[in-house]
């Protein structure tokens, strides 16, 4: 299954390659999804034949999250005393961001599933499998809403930050953190180390809290 790992390393290559031309409007992640998605479709190719051959990459994730404390670590240095009032807007951030896509999900008609399914999507994507999984909800296709919520918050946020004036790269990258998690991250990095960093810090709170407000809120029976 060596031509699952060639394919991906070949499309990653050519996408971070073509990023640099579009601005962060095309984004690697979003274009390899795409292309090797479309060749997995047009050669009928099972999926889980492209799993296994990729595997040794998927392994890499968990390292790659860790190595995300370093980014962190100069993240919360950097803010000093400013630390303790951004934790507290990153939480109740983040418990209003989990709320507000559950009630207009509901207020659209979805139904008990698909709300449990997406309210973890503030979280990056094995997070919010892993609650998935806890609640008794399709993990792989919450994997997908929090990697499409990533992948938007990486295109559409530094060009929002910038279209709102925002020059503060602590708020600005907490933001992306919050809401864009690991893909959103990635992409502030891109930006400078002040928003890569306090974007690192944004996606660690959210990791940390999205899992334990759903969790709350099912027992409370409101999931």
């Amino acid at each position: 299954m060596i031509w699952a790992l060639a394919l991906t390393l070949l499309v990653w290559g050519g996408a971070s390659w073509l990023a640099r031309f579009g601005r962060g409007t095309l984004n690697p992640v979003l274009v390899s999804t795409i292309v090797i998605g479309a060749v997995l479709v047009i050669g009928r190719i099972p999926l889980a034949s492209y799993e296994e051959g990729a595997a040794p990459l998927t392994a890499l994730l968990g390292p790659a999250v860790v190595a995300l404390a370093f980014a962190i670590d100069r993240g919360a240095r950097r803010l000093g005393r400013r630390l303790m009032a951004v934790a507290i807007a990153g939480t109740i951030a983040t418990i209003v961001g989990a709320a507000v896509t559950v009630v207009v999900a509901w207020a659209l008609g979805a139904s008990g599933e698909l709300l449990r399914i997406l309210a973890p999507k503030h979280a990056t994507s094995a997070v919010s499998a892993a609650v998935a999984e806890v609640l008794g909800v399709d993990a792989s296709l919450a994997a997908v809403f929090s990697i499409l919520t990533g992948i938007l918050g990486a295109v559409a946020g530094p060009p929002l930050l910038r279209l709102m004036r925002l020059r503060d790269p602590v708020a600005g990258g907490f933001a992306i953190g919050l809401s864009a998690h690991a893909i959103g991250t990635a992409r502030a990095m891109e930006e400078g180390p002040a928003l890569g960093g306090s974007s690192a810090l944004g996606l660690a709170l959210a990791s940390l809290l999205v899992p334990l407000a759903i969790l709350g809120a099912s027992l409370l029976g409101w999931l």
